[in-house]
């Protein structure tokens, strides 16, 4: 016969509103190792078992192994979250914890915590009580009372303890922060900062510092920020990370150090799925201290949470049939439902002015996107006939990864770390990529009439020319091939103008009174589209029908004008920057390319000149 269920119940009154609170107080990984509650880890599945929506995980308490089953939590944001657990092994037989926050009419946070606890035996019933309110009141009321000092001064983390450094930490961090100001001429104001992260930080953050995330903290430039670590890393400060984010729910695998270590596919258990390492959506660079300066460790305190998935609004299961309500205190935007197993996802847009209610139906497209208003309630129902957990999600959220697609495509990355390379023969997808192509016209001649060496060296000063245009605008060159260029961009603007600036600036260096010293013409053919990432000669390279085509439509350039596919023409940016006075003359032409049959590519011809 089970032992009866004890209940537990503690009150505060708070001086932030939960959405500030939310933050911190959903945290359940960071929560539990304030509250001094010991590392857990996840039990993989054994193979061949049947898959299990619970979540097995284990730690050792005072010696203890306890082992349980981990239910997906369930949240509304900023209001409420819950989880279950039932046990396998320790004093308990099941737990149910929620965390509510409401807000004050006078401004505030009314939050509540609760604890449901069934005893595993008359021992642990009897004691429960007095150990829960001796031990836990007073750890609760210092943890969310810090949560609310720091939610009112906009942080969401902060520092247990005195952080402990490698001997010698001091001496060593001043010496490279010198180096990386003076010379690799990294901004000092941010190095500074990066020397207080590394001292002072929280052992949590500095296990995955995330450069963009740490750029919105800092208000700062997030391309310049990403430029510090990478030097850093290189300097001997940082260590990187290549994690393994699952594309569904965001959240992250352990790391590799390099690339050449990621796996073509990979598993999320909170997902149940197998997922394919793609530079775009599924691999995510991260840093850590190195050891010599200190040494973190990437300890787990829970492996679920609302904020492992911030982007996650609300979180709810839904018995067949039934139907759950919630009402939305989010941003504007998009936002999509999407549970296991369910094809159809549907969307629906939250705007002001919208209507009330929105009703939605799982697995159940609408004819045409509907709209809801900013505070709106949304009803949901599953018409299956099994229990599903029903996710909603925002679509166009800020997001802070630095994936492994805008890493690898930076001229900076490329020449600090010409190591990284994949395994041989592996190829994972990059995503969309913007391949730019270059030759010089009549190269040929340029070393007939003006001898092989000064010929050379103006071939030389070619490339320099290019690889700081490409650099500059962000991208990066992959290889040379005699007197060619192949380099990558993530979007196609910045590749359009590195290559108009390029060109200006050859241009510029022509001197009609030396015909010792003719202009070099440059050919350029720009593409975007997917493309695959591969080692070539312990080289990052790209290949695929994207690479092939950019490389024959610098082919079919005259040397007068740039060429550009459709999809680079009708990428909005583009579009938008083709209608400006400033911009180049633009021609359509359709041409064949060679090895892609009679096929006639659509494309356009920019004249420079203009």
């Amino acid at each position: 016969m089970p032992h009866p269920e004890q209940s537990f119940r503690w009150s505060w009154n708070l001086a932030a509103p939960p959405a500030a609170l939310w933050p911190l107080v959903s945290n359940t990984d960071r929560f539990n190792r304030d509250c001094g509650f010991p590392a857990v880890r996840l039990v993989p599945p054994a193979p061949g078992a049947r898959p299990n929506p619970a979540r097995r995980v284990w730690a050792r308490v005072a010696g203890v192994t306890i082992e349980w089953d981990e239910s997906a939590f369930e949240w509304v944001a900023p209001e409420r979250f819950t989880v279950e657990r039932r046990y396998r092994r320790g004093p308990l037989d099941r737990m149910i914890i929620a965390c509510f926050a409401e807000a004050l009419p006078g401004g505030g946070t009314r939050l509540t915590y609760q604890m449901r606890i069934t005893p595993a035996g008359w021992l642990v019933r009897l004691a429960m009580p007095l150990a829960v309110r001796w031990r836990l009141t007073a750890v609760f009321e210092r943890v969310f009372r810090e949560y609310d000092r720091l939610a009112l001064a906009g942080a969401r983390s902060h520092a247990l303890g005195r952080p402990k450094l490698a001997p010698g930490a001091v001496e060593r961090l001043d010496t490279i922060a010198r180096a990386l100001v003076s010379e690799q001429r990294q901004p000092s104001s941010l190095v500074a900062r990066l020397q207080d992260l590394i001292t002072d930080g929280d052992d949590l953050n500095l296990a995955r510092i995330r450069p963009y995330a740490q750029a919105e903290e800092w208000k700062s430039d997030r391309r310049e920020t990403l430029h510090l670590f990478l030097h850093a890393t290189r300097a001997g400060l940082l260590d990187l990370s290549w994690d393994l984010v699952c594309p569904h729910c965001r959240g992250a695998k352990p790391g590799r150090h390099t690339l050449s270590d990621l796996p073509a596919i990979a598993r999320c258990d909170s997902c149940d799925t197998d997922f394919a390492a793609n530079f775009e959506q599924s691999v995510e660079l991260t840093f850590a201290p190195t050891p010599s300066v200190r040494r973190v460790e990437r300890l787990e305190y829970c492996v679920g949470g609302p904020q492992v998935t911030p982007h996650v609004i609300a979180q709810l299961e839904i018995p067949p049939g039934a139907s759950r309500t919630l009402q939305l205190t989010g941003q504007r935007g998009r936002y999509r439902i999407r549970a296991k197993g369910i094809a159809v996802q549907p969307t629906f847009r939250v705007a002001n002015g919208g209507p009330s209610a929105l009703d939605v139906s799982l697995g159940q497209p609408a004819a045409a996107e509907p709209l809801v208003g900013i505070s709106g309630h949304l009803t949901i129902t599953n018409p299956t006939g099994a229990s599903q957990s029903a996710i909603v999600e925002h679509l166009s959220w800020t997001d802070q990864a630095t994936t492994a697609a805008e890493v690898t495509a930076l001229q900076v990355f490329r020449d600090l770390f010409s190591q990284e390379v994949l395994r041989t023969g592996e190829q994972i997808s990059a995503g969309t990529l913007t391949i730019v192509f270059t030759d010089l016209k009549d190269s040929t001649q340029l070393y007939r009439e003006i001898g092989d060496a000064p010929a050379f060296g103006r071939v030389l000063s070619h490339f320099e020319v290019l690889k700081s245009a490409v650099a500059n605008e962000g991208g990066a060159i992959v290889k040379t091939m005699g007197d060619a260029v192949m380099a990558v961009f993530t979007r196609p603007l910045p590749a359009l103008r590195a290559m108009l600036a390029a060109k200006r600036q050859l241009a510029n260096e022509r001197r009609p009174d030396d015909p010792g010293n003719p202009a070099l013409i440059l050919k350029a053919g720009i593409h975007a589209g997917p493309c695959l990432a591969m080692n070539q000669n312990e080289r990052l390279d790209y290949f695929g029908s994207t690479v092939n085509v950019a490389a024959r439509l610098c082919g079919h350039c005259s040397g007068t004008d740039l060429l550009i596919s459709r999809a680079v023409a009708d990428d909005p940016e583009v579009a938008d920057y083709l209608a400006t006075a400033e911009a180049p003359a633009t021609r359509p032409d359709a041409i064949q390319l060679k090895g892609f049959g009679n096929t006639r590519f659509e494309v356009c011809r920019l004249n420079p000149d203009r």
